[in-house]
């Protein structure tokens, strides 16, 4: 198969990076990256270069204005970025379909995975998101696909849709450097009340799924966080309270990483 589009290594890192998140907009496009210097330079980029040359496609959500329209990758980008193995995909015509139900939530995550792809503390960060995580995407299969290891063929033949099994994701999966050593977190975000039902799915879902890392939950406010701190006091193990770390939207995005969170069973970082 040939394309007629070509993408040189800045344009490719820059939409390999949009389309693990599924879309972004200009503005966390501009937060994410040194170049473009300025925000209205990063609108220039995605509207008149990336758009224009049917890299990348637009929705506008209803009652927003054209800077916080929603971008996302062109059937052609995709193929030619699967070709070029930059991206792991399943079907390289496969829809991008952005709910509008869900477009604050997930940009809210995508401001705390910038947040902490550029914070001070963290070092080699290698983040799984919930997209990637719902297209069949694990962290070994996608090490493996960063490392050259993966015999794509066979995971496309092998491929699981977690989507249609109705099995949910955490918000993100990622390791980093932290004081020397490597740890894996994985991100829930709350972005309004859940009830305590879900809440507890949540934590059924971790512990099977991903029984040795850290848990953050970041709830959108202040009050919102200390009640999730309630909730999950009543509900996880206190021999495992140790393991969970609460946080709000406004701490997550602007601190230091270790300056975010309170533990279970005591603060940290103060």
């Amino acid at each position: 198969m040939e394309t007629t589009l070509e993408i040189n290594e800045m344009e490719a890192k820059h939409l390999t990076w949009i389309h693990s998140n599924k879309f972004t907009t200009p503005e966390l496009f501009h937060k994410r990256f040194i170049l473009p210097k300025t925000y209205r330079q990063a609108c220039s980029i995605m509207r008149d270069q990336y758009l224009k040359k049917g890299f990348l496609g637009m929705t506008k959500a209803e009652s927003t204005t054209f800077q916080d329209s929603m971008y996302f990758l062109s059937t052609k980008a995709i193929q030619i970025l699967d070709e070029n193995e930059k991206i792991l995909v399943k079907k390289t015509n496969y829809p991008v379909r952005i709910n509008p139900y869900e477009r604050q939530h997930d940009l809210d995550v995508q401001a705390i995975r910038i947040a902490f792809e550029k914070n001070i503390q963290l070092g080699r960060i290698f983040w799984l998101s919930d997209f990637e995580m719902r297209a069949g995407i694990t962290q070994g299969v996608k090490k493996a696909f960063l490392a050259g290891d993966l015999d794509k063929e066979e995971w496309r033949s092998n491929w699981v849709n977690t989507q249609i099994k109705g099995r949910r994701t955490p918000d993100g999966y990622f390791e980093t450097d932290l004081d020397g050593k490597r740890y894996g977190f994985t991100l829930e975000y709350e972005h309004v009340q859940n009830p305590d039902a879900k809440i507890g799915r949540m934590i059924e879902y971790l512990k099977d799924s991903f029984p040795n890392v850290l848990r953050l939950v970041v709830s959108a406010n202040k009050k919102n966080a200390a009640r999730m701190m309630g909730i999950l006091r009543s509900k996880v193990s206190e021999r495992d309270w140790s393991r969970w770390f609460v946080s709000d939207f406004e701490k997550a995005v602007s601190l230091p990483f270790k300056k975010i969170w309170h533990q279970l069973d005591h603060p940290i970082g103060r």
